[in-house]
């Protein structure tokens, strides 16, 4: 396997310089960035003449192609081997174009700033007013629903969801509940703190939608089907005493 080799000799009347050149075999390394880089080691040899005294250099680098946007190619050399680990191998044409051509990087648009406004607490219950429209946060967040219901009655206009065991900290938190897209008054049961008690919209017509947000970010969005959901003129089941006897 023939090398490519280039050999330079510089002379002086005191001083020979020998420097030799060897590219990697193996081709260039190409990146998907467009940046293309050929491997070398340059190998540089120094002797005083008529002394015994020599002195030896090893350098690594790649010389490196890469053509900027208006069809401009650069051939930078950079220290060091080029491979899938190197900055530069991984870097944003962006980053390449800036570095190479001189092109500085477009700035990152930013957002403007949302204001979350809390409605008032009732003194009363610990929850508020759901807002109309359930907006959903790019940050996912834990649910506060496990998805199952309890309890529903369409005559008292009531339903309970059961909380998910080791539920976020709702303290500070403004929760809003929407079931068919209509807002709904809900509080932690204070008898069974696993349940969340709401109110049905009247005349609701099942399946429904619920969506519950916390701080505006949606943390459940389910369908409820309506099954087991006492309608509105059924009797109230009630619990019948059955007396035993006593020996």
């Amino acid at each position: 396997m023939h090398r490519k080799i280039k050999l330079f000799l510089v002379f002086s009347t005191l001083l020979l310089t020998t420097m030799c050149r060897f590219y990697d075999q193996g081709g260039p390394v190409i990146s998907t960035n467009g940046l293309s880089c050929q491997n070398y080691a340059d190998y540089r040899f120094f002797e005083w003449r008529g002394e015994e005294y020599r002195y030896y250099i090893h350098e690594e680098g790649a010389g490196c192609s890469y053509m900027c946007p208006d069809g401009t190619v650069r051939e930078p050399d950079i220290p060091g081997k080029f491979s899938a680990s190197s900055p530069l191998y991984s870097a944003s044409k962006e980053d390449l174009d800036s570095q190479f051509c001189g092109i500085a990087p477009q700035p990152t648009p930013t957002e403007p700033a949302v204001t979350v406004t809390e409605s008032p607490t009732p003194a009363a219950s610990p929850t508020v007013q759901a807002s109309p429209t359930a907006t959903i946060s790019p940050t996912a967040q834990r649910p506060l629903l496990t998805g199952n219901v309890t309890m529903c009655n369409q005559s008292t206009n009531l339903i309970s969801f059961r909380i998910v065991q080791r539920p976020p900290d709702l303290t500070y938190k403004t929760l809003t509940v929407q079931i068919s897209d209509l807002e709904s008054a809900c509080a932690v049961n204070p008898s069974n703190l696993s349940l969340l008690t709401c109110t049905l919209p009247p005349s609701v017509t099942f399946p429904v939608r619920v969506v519950v947000s916390l701080d505006g970010a949606v943390v459940n969005d389910f369908t409820y089907d309506g099954t087991g959901c006492i309608e509105p003129g059924a009797p109230t089941p009630t619990a019948i005493i059955i007396p035993t006897s006593t020996p």
